[in-house]
């Protein structure tokens, strides 16, 4: 009997398959490999396999998942430098097909044999009053074509039952697995963390099995145990094609371990070959190169210690030393965004929720015993630097409405609190059509307000000569979405998709001083005012709307909004406060036009 079918995977051409007599036949290519007859497959016979399996128990990783047996074709391996993964306890298996090695001529690059299989568990405790540790996920990596990069590999991903007895292929993430605080990536999230590496595998490194550095292993997880992969077993097998010296981080024993963290949970996107260097921060490198003899030439107090920031702005420096006062820890980059959670600022930036407290320790202990270099002063007498004109304070200086149609008068009493813009808008309109675009020069957003109508799209541009993600995160109104990043003279659209009346602020998560903001309004008659640098009064004009149209609404940012009716005749009056202090006033009169 003919059976035909198509196999798909992830990033690599399609393959029409046919099956006879228990052999596949592989159109173009001829006999490819035996398709499996029971659901405990050889992991030989399924290393020729291009398309993942739709249940774990169909891959090669049990040889009887009713018990949990793992196949003893797979062998064990934990890395001496855990990635944080929230908490999660991990396993990893890997299959290394017979009389194939690992290319180590680039010992720092290992390229690995096709058919490669590697296998990741992730357990969890669930949420419950008696919580149980559970699996959550399991990972499965196979390399399908000689060379090396993503297009040589198959990911997937595995959600595991109630049951415990079976997992279940995914396409797209999955957040709080089975009542836990596990949340599974997406494949391209998972991309965007493996291709840091050359042949994209991690974890599974010279420093990582180095029976050397195994005293001074660090992060959350299971240790390693007897049994498993370590370097002078793959060297002793001959499955690596060159020997190598067991490496040893240089440093004492807390360089060492900071090191090797960084190695693990920064060094996979901060390095020439990362994510982050496609985002703007290909100065910051963190993975280790084994060529690196003494501290002092490692890439990380190369590029990192006391080196000062470039895309996280809100902090003066990457790493500074706090041997001289504990204060530096806090103009730290490294150290605010591994104790950071937020989505704007936390690192890793992917897949973690929680904070790495053991972590955060190793790099607070570390932190103290970098020297703080002499020119670093830190400002303890609680004053700002003095900035021209910055907290300058003013007296009312209301003085009388006179003209046509709305005629408003804005005053700050402190030039800290003036706004970067202010609309006034009749909403009893909604005629408005807009396409408002936003652009990007000289390493900022080009307009500090920009107003559309509810499923309007938005233009954004980037005339820059740098990249930008540009962001929004609203929280007081759920409003979240990001895009990638825009490389210069790229252009993309995103739909104005909340309600009228909405204004949210808009960021760059490369250059954090960047702000503008984004409102969807439905009125056509409306007007934006811009202020300048301490310009803290401003009058207004409005004219050519409708007579009948009596509702105003006035939106400033960091403000309370303000909706009121108004006539001819009428004058009316706004304190404007931040907190309990009242920082301005509005006043508005309506004249015949």
């Amino acid at each position: 009997m003919l059976k035909l079918f198509a196999t798909s995977g992830f990033s690599w051409p399609r393959f029409m398959v046919y099956v006879a007599g228990g052999l596949a036949f592989v159109a173009g290519i001829g006999v490819y490999r035996s398709l499996p007859t029971s659901s405990a497959l050889d992991c030989q016979i399924s290393s020729g396999y291009r398309a993942a399996p739709k249940k774990l128990s169909e891959s090669c990783l049990y040889s009887d998942i009713s018990k949990l047996h793992i196949s003893t074709q797979l062998r064990k391996f934990t890395p001496n430098y855990q990635l944080w993964s929230d908490g999660s306890s991990k396993s990893r298996w890997i299959y290394l097909p017979p009389n194939s090695q690992i290319d180590t001529s680039d010992p720092d690059q290992w390229i690995f044999p096709v058919g490669t299989q590697v296998f990741k568990e992730f357990r969890q405790y669930t949420n419950e009053p008696q919580p149980r540790e559970i699996k959550v996920e399991t990972r499965h990596l196979q390399k399908i074509t000689p060379g090396y990069g993503e297009d040589s590999w198959l990911l997937s991903t595995y959600q595991w039952n109630t049951e415990q007895t079976d997992a279940f292929k995914l396409s797209a993430g999955a957040r709080h697995v089975l009542n836990t605080d596990h949340h599974i990536p997406s494949e391209q999230d998972c991309v965007s963390c493996h291709k840091g590496s050359k042949d994209i595998l991690l974890g599974f490194d010279a420093i990582q099995l180095s029976d050397a550095q195994a005293r001074l292993a660090f992060g959350h997880g299971p240790a390693r145990g007897e049994g498993e992969w370590l370097l002078s077993e793959l060297m002793r097998q001959g499955k690596l094609t060159d020997a190598m010296p067991l490496p040893v981080l240089p440093g004492d024993d807390l360089q060492q371990q900071v090191l090797g963290y960084m190695h693990a949970n920064c060094g996979n996107c901060h390095n020439p070959l990362g994510h982050a260097a496609e985002q703007e921060a290909g100065h910051l490198k963190l993975k280790h190169q084994l060529a690196f003899d003494s501290i002092e030439k490692t890439d990380v107090y190369q590029t990192a210690v006391n080196q000062p920031s470039k895309n996280f702005t809100a902090v003066p420096y990457i790493a500074l030393g706090a041997r001289r006062d504990e204060l530096a820890l806090y103009q730290s980059a490294i150290f605010v965004r591994v104790n950071s959670t937020d989505e704007n600022y936390r690192m890793p930036m992917l897949a973690r929720e929680k904070v790495d407290y053991k972590a955060l320790d190793l790099l607070h202990r570390w932190l103290l015993s970098v020297p703080t270099p002499d020119e670093v002063e830190f400002n303890k007498t609680g004053k700002q630097e003095e900035v021209a004109g910055s907290d300058k304070t003013y007296s009312d200086r209301s003085s009388p409405l006179t003209g046509k149609g709305l005629q408003l008068e804005v005053q700050f009493f402190n030039d800290v609190f003036v706004p970067p813009a202010m609309v006034m808008y009749l909403p009893q309109d909604t005629s408005l059509q807009a396409t408002p675009i936003m652009d990007h020069e000289d390493g900022d957003f080009t307009d500090t307000l920009i107003l559309g109508n509810r499923g309007d799209q938005l233009s954004l541009r980037n005339s820059d000569d740098v990249g930008h993600t540009i962001y929004v995160n609203d929280k007081q109104h759920d409003i979240k979405w990001q895009l990638q990043y825009m490389p210069p003279g790229s252009e993309f659209e995103q739909e104005l998709f909340w309600d009228n009346d909405v204004f949210v602020e808009m960021r760059c998560r490369l250059h954090l001083y960047m702000s503008a903001w984004v409102g969807s309004i439905s009125s056509r008659y409306h007007t934006i005012s811009k202020f300048g640098p301490a310009e803290s009064y401003k009058r207004v004009e409005m004219q050519g709307y409708p007579e009948d149209f009596d509702q105003v609404k006035i939106w400033l940012p960091k403000f309370t909004p303000i909706d009121t009716r108004i006539r001819v005749g009428e004058e009316q009056r706004f304190d404007l406060y931040r907190g309990q202090q009242l920082q301005g006033q509005i006043r508005i009169k309506r004249f015949p036009q």
